[in-house]
This record gives structure tokens, sequence and C-alpha cells, in this order.
């Protein structure tokens, strides 16, 4: 669906209508994005392939507006540097570091909470995308925690697994439910070129989402979980969504 109008969907939350709700594109919003990078060993063999791809993809989607930092972790995170041209992402990534212990769940926690997805009043679009294999075997918090954390910071987070597609590895379905629950996309990809497309269909989709407005009801002092259903009212029409997002407390 190449445009998007309130006609075209019925929105529910909690299972009840939502009556009256807008909807504005994002094509013309500021990015936010976070790169993050697994630098366990099971992820280095694909490092210099990564480096190069992002290097493009950037050149491709980035503004002078945009907001982009880059993050590389195992145990912790071992590296975070602001980025303002797809040439200074190459750079930072030449010497990716060591391997060892992942803190996946960690990691993207603390990203989620970094300035660049501060809440300050500004319409903006805010994705992470994250190079892993889904594996975690050091992290204090777990995938719960994490989603509720992207869910709270509005961060829709894109995961891209590098390996052969046929396969199905034990992280895949980590990636899947993280991306799932915040609106992003899993890929899993074996080769430069479908690495490419896979970058390309990001790009795409962050510039061509749309954010959906209404005014929810009030309860002052509780923080709860409102779940949220966007149902196409044309059929064959296919839409992805967050799962749905916290009040305030």
């Amino acid at each position: 669906m190449d445009t998007l109008s309130p006609s075209d969907i019925t929105v529910l939350e909690d299972g009840q209508p939502v009556p009256r709700f807008e909807l504005r594109t994002a094509a013309d919003l500021r990015l936010r994005i976070a790169i993050v990078i697994d630098l366990s060993d099971s992820t280095r063999k694909s490092w210099a392939t990564v480096r190069t791809a992002l290097g493009q993809s950037l050149q491709d989607v980035m503004r002078p507006d945009d907001e982009v930092m880059v993050l590389a972790f195992n145990s912790r995170i071992e590296l975070e540097r602001w980025v303002k041209s797809p040439g200074e992402l190459e750079t930072a990534l030449t010497d990716p570091g060591s391997g060892g212990l992942t803190a996946l769940y960690d990691a993207i926690y603390q990203t989620c909470g970094r300035s660049i997805f501060a809440a300050d009043g500004q319409p903006h679009r805010s994705a992470l995308i994250l190079f892993s294999d889904g594996e975690d075997d050091l992290s204090l918090h777990g995938l719960s925690d994490t989603t509720a954390r992207a869910e709270m910071a509005g961060v829709a987070i894109y995961t891209v697994a590098t390996h052969n597609p046929k396969k199905k590895m034990q992280g895949d379905v980590v990636l899947h439910d993280l991306a799932a629950a915040t609106g992003g996309k899993d890929f899993v990809v074996k080769d430069t070129a479908q690495l490419e497309k896979a970058l390309a269909e990001i790009n795409g989709e962050l510039r061509s989402s749309y954010l959906l407005y209404y005014r929810a009801s009030e309860q002052p002092g509780v923080r709860t979980f409102r779940r949220v259903h966007v149902i196409p009212t044309q059929g064959g029409a296919h839409l992805r969504s967050r799962e749905g997002y916290y009040t305030a407390p």
C-alpha cells in the first residue's frame, strides 16, 4: 500500500475500537538511528561486509538533520560514537576490537536509554539496527525487560543475522521477537547482496512509515501497557506495527 489514510485502517486498543485517530507520514521526519553491532566471535567473520554495506546504506538514507550513533558491544559496550557522515561510520568500525562473552539484552537496554532517543517534543522516527546472532550469555536484563525499554522509548528494532537463511539458529527467535514487538523487522542474510537488500528495505521503511495519533484515556499515577492492533480495512493489504505503548505514570 503506497499511501495510507485513516479510512484504510481500524485501530483497536486493548480490543476496543479507537473512534478518532490521525495518521502522519514519517517521510519528512528526522531520523534518530542507533547502529548496534555484536562483537562476539560468532559475528566477527561478517565485519568487513557489514562495514562496507552500512556505509553505502547511510549514504542513501542520511539527511543533514538526522542523528546517527554507532555502538559495538561484547560483555559491555566497547564503542560508542556519533556519526556525522557515512565515511565516519567506516572509520569508526575499522578496528572492531575483540570478541568474548555477549551481553545482548544489556546493550540494547542501555542504548534505548541514550540521549539520541530522549523525548524532547520534536517529531522524529527512532530506530535501532542490530547486527547480531541473537545469543546472550551474560546480561542482567532479560528479553521482556529489553523489549519494554524499547517500547517505552518508541524505538523500532531492526535485526540482521548473517548465516544461511535455510538454517534455523537458536538466536533467530530472539531477534524475531525483538523486531516484532517494536514494529521493526528481522532479517537473515548469507551474503553481501542479501545484506544490501535488507538494508535497502530498512531504509525504505524508515522513510515510508506512518505515525498514529489519538487521545488515550488517562490513569494518573499508573504505568500500564496498552496493546494496539492496526487492521487494514482492505483485503490483501499487510501492515506491521509495534505491539502497543506504555502510559506515563
